[in-house]
């Protein structure tokens, strides 16, 4: 593979080349909230943190997370029909996690009467590599939220870009249209919802956060829905969708304006629910016949707890065929060691004992997305001797994944940071189902690759740990 040759005369270039294209991130103000609509179209803006060239990645390994994504798809849509299933495998979590327990109730009491169901997910990945041997770990996968689609694709562009002027070999730089393959997906749902609807001109509604920093990715969505598809968006936060003239079965209008799609931005942290008014706003979204992406059973399906229980044996094949098969064979090879710490778990005292003797060997994840909330090593190990029983089955325990650094520079604010860094891909799946058995469409989109210094742990990149790259295929 070609190396790429770190020159400091690229960081100018590359910065305004990010600027030029929209690749920016809104920064922080001190009056935001004060400022409301105004802060998110005057604000200040600076470059969204990238990497000055692309992390060498397997390409066998790079094909192989894009095929199994679809099957990944099938299964969050049907784990997340499998009412009896969920419940079992969440009724702990739900007993020691409010959060996990608000989402169940919103999904309990305000049952989804519409048939479309909207999945825009994204499958994590980080490279193992002990023994001479690199293989594809699965981090997590994201059923709400799945962000930097459009900002990734962004910078698969920058990277080709710099690659010509570099006379690099593009071959090894795979296409990426991830943006524009979420807003096919949007696209489709609300062509299918307006079919069955006499209205005129619904909207597709984007769930946002006040204040939102990574407006720019949202935007690019935004867009690329307009410019392709000829659909208009419409931002609005959840205290505002609280005030939404509907009514279980019901269309959902706000200020006279029907939704097609509700595509959820926000929604996915205990940050986003400051009030009772945003969770009567989750109830009232989900109970309509607006489709959700997610319905709150697809956001449940996400957790990592589902996550864990899909790992067990047997677990995967209730959702993707026989035991055997090879479409739940193959995504099984994808799954890192995860262990359940419910109290009743067969195993978890053994596995809560070999994470304390060897903390660095493991991860403890709560259900949360976001970034900035797993712990590592000595905070694992006090987290652990901290909680009780009872407590530990808000988490679980999953086998660290070991990858091996590679050189890389960091530009973040105009700076850049050379050293050595470790990656992690995920990749995009569109999915549209009609009920449980008509899939509508079953699409990968496309890929995000973020870049980390190593010894840093967590891997978000609007969290402030990591920053947007892209693959270079060997």
């Amino acid at each position: 593979m070609a190396k790429m040759e770190l020159d400091p005369a690229m960081i100018p270039e590359a910065v305004s080349w990010c600027v030029a294209h929209g690749a920016v991130y809104a920064l922080p103000h001190a009056d935001a909230e004060a400022l409301g609509e105004a802060y998110e179209v005057g604000g200040a803006f600076s470059h969204a943190p990238f990497s000055l060239a692309p992390f060498p990645w397997p390409r066998s390994e790079y094909e192989k997370v894009c095929e199994i994504q679809k099957t990944l798809c099938l299964v969050v849509d049907r784990a997340s029909r499998d009412g009896a299933w969920l419940e079992r495998v969440l009724i702990e979590t739900v007993a020691s996690d409010e959060f996990t327990a608000n989402v169940f109730r919103v999904y309990r009491e305000h049952p989804n009467p519409q048939p479309l169901t909207l999945g825009l997910l994204r499958s994590d990945y980080m490279l193992d590599e002990k023994d001479g041997v690199s293989r594809s770990l699965q981090v997590e996968i994201n059923t709400i939220a799945s962000s930097f689609a459009c900002l990734s694709e962004t910078i698969s562009r920058l990277h080709r870009y710099l690659a010509a002027k570099n006379k690099s070999n593009l071959e090894e730089l795979p296409p990426n249209a991830a943006g524009r393959g979420l807003a096919a997906g949007i696209a489709e749902a609300h062509r299918a919802y307006a079919s069955r609807r006499s209205v005129s001109s619904p909207r597709v509604a984007m769930v946002v956060q006040p204040n939102e920093r990574n407006q720019m990715d949202q935007r690019m969505l935004e867009h690329a829905l307009w410019d392709d598809h000829g659909i208009p968006m419409q931002r609005v936060t959840l205290k505002e969708l609280a005030k939404a003239d509907t009514a279980p079965g019901k269309p959902l209008v706000l200020d006279g304006v029907e939704f097609s799609v509700v595509y959820f931005r926000a929604g996915y942290s205990p940050d986003d629910y400051p009030t009772s008014d945003e969770w009567t706003a989750r109830g009232l979204v989900e109970a309509s016949l607006a489709v959700k992406c997610p319905s709150a059973a697809y956001q449940l399906a996400g957790t990592k707890k589902v996550q864990q229980a899909l790992a067990a044996p047997g677990a995967l094949e209730r959702f993707v065929g026989r035991s055997g098969d090879a479409s739940a064979r193959e995504v099984r090879e994808v799954f890192a060691g995860l262990f359940d710490l419910d109290e009743a778990a067969p195993g978890a005292d053994d596995a809560v004992a070999r994470a304390l003797d060897a903390p660095q060997a493991f991860v403890l994840k709560p259900q949360r997305e976001g970034g900035g909330n797993n712990l590592y090593d000595a905070d694992l190990a006090d987290a652990l001797r901290a909680m009780t029983p009872a407590q530990r089955a808000a988490y679980i325990l999953m086998e660290r994944i070991t990858s091996k650094p590679k050189p890389g520079a960091l530009v973040r604010n105009g700076i850049a940071t050379a050293g050595d860094c470790v990656a992690e891909l995920g990749v995009y799946g569109a999915f549209l189902a009609d009920g449980p058995d008509a899939v509508l469409l079953n699409d990968v989109c496309g890929h995000l690759l973020r870049q980390k210094l190593l010894g840093v742990n967590e891997g978000g990149v609007a969290a402030g740990f990591a920053v947007l790259s892209s693959p270079a295929l060997f």
